[in-house]
């Protein structure tokens, strides 16, 4: 069960377009956080930042992992889904919507939080279902699963109440992890071979492939904001991973694990097992 927990958790925290050689971006106005407690402070993993500065993600403290949501004052809250295993929280629209995942047993549930309800949402018939991003009108993309093995899996969008599956063509595993407010949606998928990864966008039903130069075991994107800056993360020869912005076509290494972007150009992520944010260009 944590395994699968753990990949799903992971892909969170992704040839036709660039050859040349990566930057490295300007990133100023750093500011570190953790989530305060009696017991010390909690490191938190950012998923994701909004246009007012909110940053959700997921914390773990000795017994329980959970969602949280921090506001650009400083202060936090946390959210558990009752009644289940652990909770994930994965995106924040411009309105406040949020969302994210919890395992209940013996799936995985997609979770909306808006205001004070909180809707669970499982794609028909299948196994596990995770949201991954919300644009301003509120339309949902996520991966879903029709079985307890980690591969095969398939995206999927979801508009007013309907599932569209997304599958980046000859690909063994599609997974969007972001929509912007235009409806570009952006993530990576899955090649059959050993670590064949490569980001992709999808506009207007045309995919097109991301893969940074510098990558050798695969391109993750994870987010896109409406002026289509792309942030996402690489593997190098030794599986390490190493942030990047893709912006005006050209990638620009950031020096920090990288998860989430504004309209504004305000990233979040995690720099040496700091949480953090940041304005990079």
């Amino acid at each position: 069960m944590f395994s699968r927990l753990s990949v799903f958790a992971g892909f969170v925290l992704l040839f036709a377009s660039v050859l040349g050689n990566a930057q490295t971006a300007t990133c100023t106005n750093w500011t570190y956080f953790a989530m305060p407690s009696p017991g010390g402070a909690i490191p938190v993993n950012p998923s994701g930042i909004n246009r007012w500065g909110t940053v959700v993600g997921t914390a773990q403290n000795t017994t329980t992992v959970f969602g949280f949501i921090r506001y650009s004052n400083g202060t936090f809250k946390t959210y558990l889904e009752p009644n289940t295993v652990e909770t994930h929280l994965t995106r924040r629209n411009a309105q406040g919507v949020t969302i994210g995942w919890a395992y209940a047993g013996p799936g995985i549930e997609g979770l909306v939080l808006s205001g004070s309800s909180v809707a669970r949402v499982v794609y028909p018939g299948l196994a596990d279902t995770v949201l991954l991003g919300i644009n301003y009108w509120g339309t949902i993309v996520g991966i879903q699963s029709n079985s307890t093995f980690y591969f095969p899996y398939d995206g999927f969008k979801l508009k007013n109440g309907v599932f569209t599956t997304l599958h980046y063509p000859g690909s063994l595993s599609t997974n969007p992890t972001s929509i912007n407010d235009k409806g570009v949606i952006a993530g990576w998928y899955q090649n059959s071979g050993y670590h064949k990864y490569y980001g992709f966008t999808l506009t207007n039903g045309v995919y097109t492939t991301l893969a940074h130069p510098k990558a050798v075991y695969g391109t993750f994107v994870e987010d896109i904001n409406s002026s289509g800056v792309i942030v996402g993360n690489y593997r190098d020869g030794s599986f390490a991973y190493h942030g990047f912005i893709y912006i005006n076509g050209i990638f620009k290494d950031i020096n920090a694990g990288v998860t989430g972007i504004n309209g504004y150009g305000y990233v979040t992520g995690n720099a040496s097992s700091s949480a953090f944010t940041a304005h990079c260009q």
